[in-house]
């Protein structure tokens, strides 16, 4: 019986792979090279596009005008004006990395440099005591707004902001909404002027600041903390991380950032200018999420900040040496910020 029924078996399914429709036959898996092959373009793109976009953009830049763009002195220059968004980008760093926002930290910006103005100008305090007082205050605004949002009873899109309308209010109650130039410490509107190893301070400033924030996100536990909230908010709730103090934690550090960068603008100009943090909200929010797209870490971290802050710092200056509209540079930052977070949003 059986040696009858298995050639009867043979022949039915010889019969049946005969009479298999068109479309049947189509339905035949892609070939492993096929899908390899596209696994590593995908991986590839996905790890170097946007270091060949970078490069691609200052060719183009170097290209068009070799005499200016391609220089030392615009090297220098570049690396100068990316300055205060790398140590602004980095700072953010710290927040985006819990998975929170602040709104309110150009506003910080401006009631430190206003605090740090009056003190010299009204106190007569020296410069190293003035720098002191306007950093203090940027960190202990951004304490109190990192306690608030620590709560999670209101989004920190809605926290950040009204603090930052108070700070706002605050510091134009205490300058009148004036600019003050007048009785400012030379000693402090002098700091430009240094140039270790032909650098200005402010790029040793933002390169110190970047190193280690870098340092305390690599090999601290409080750094290690503030990356394990951001990627799994529950897992590190139950492993008994203490939320609301990293939380905390990452909010100083971004009110660090902001009272560095208000004594290096408020050098650069020599005077306490209202909404002078204005212009400084988007720029580093792009550098910042540029950087989770960089090797593609695909999460927020300093390396990947700094490049994008000097990729919006290169972008900037070479649009001004070639002289295009100074409107374009806005429209290319905010397309910037959508491409970047659709990649993201694509990749997870």
């Amino acid at each position: 019986m059986t040696d009858r029924t298995e050639p009867r078996a043979e022949t039915s399914q010889a019969t049946s792979g005969l009479t298999k429709s068109p479309a049947e036959k189509q339905e035949a898996p892609a070939s492993p090279v096929t899908l390899s092959t596209k696994a590593k373009l995908m991986g590839f793109s996905e790890k170097w596009a946007t270091l060949l976009g970078f490069a691609a953009i200052v060719a183009y830049f170097w290209i068009a005008a070799p005499a200016t763009f391609g220089t030392i002195g615009n090297f220098k220059a570049i690396l100068d004006q990316a300055a205060v968004t790398v140590i602004l980008a980095v700072g953010l760093t710290a927040v985006l990395a819990v998975a929170e926002f602040d709104l309110s930290f150009p506003y910080v910006l401006g009631f430190s440099s206003a605090v740090a103005t009056l003190s010299m100008t009204d106190l007569h305090w020296p410069t190293w005591a003035a720098i002191g007082l306007g950093i203090v205050v940027a960190v202990g605004a951004n304490a109190i707004t990192g306690f608030v949002v620590a709560q999670q009873r209101v989004s920190s899109f809605v926290v950040t902001l009204g603090f930052g309308f108070v700070w706002l209010g605050i510091a134009d109650g205490m300058t009148s909404s004036r600019v003050i130039s007048q009785g400012m410490n030379g000693s402090f509107t002098n700091l430009i002027l240094y140039r270790p190893l032909g650098f200005t301070l402010a790029t040793w400033v933002a390169l110190v600041f970047a190193v280690l924030i870098g340092i305390l996100f690599r090999w601290t536990v409080a750094g290690r903390n503030i990356m394990a909230v951001g990627s799994n908010p529950s897992a590190s709730r139950l492993a008994g991380l203490p939320l609301s103090r990293i939380r905390i934690f990452a909010y100083v550090l971004l009110g660090l950032a902001v009272g560095v960068a208000a004594i290096v603008i408020t050098s650069r100009q020599a005077q306490y200018t209202p909404g002078v943090g204005d212009g400084l909200f988007l720029s580093p929010y792009v550098a910042a999420f540029f950087g989770m797209s960089v090797l593609g870490v695909r999460r927020f971290n300093v390396l990947g900040t700094v490049v994008g802050a000097l990729f919006m710092g290169t972008l900037q200056t070479g649009l001004v040496v070639i002289g295009a509209a100074s409107w374009l540079y806005e429209v290319i930052q905010g397309a910037a910020l959508l491409i970047i977070l659709l990649i993201a949003r694509r990749a997870t």
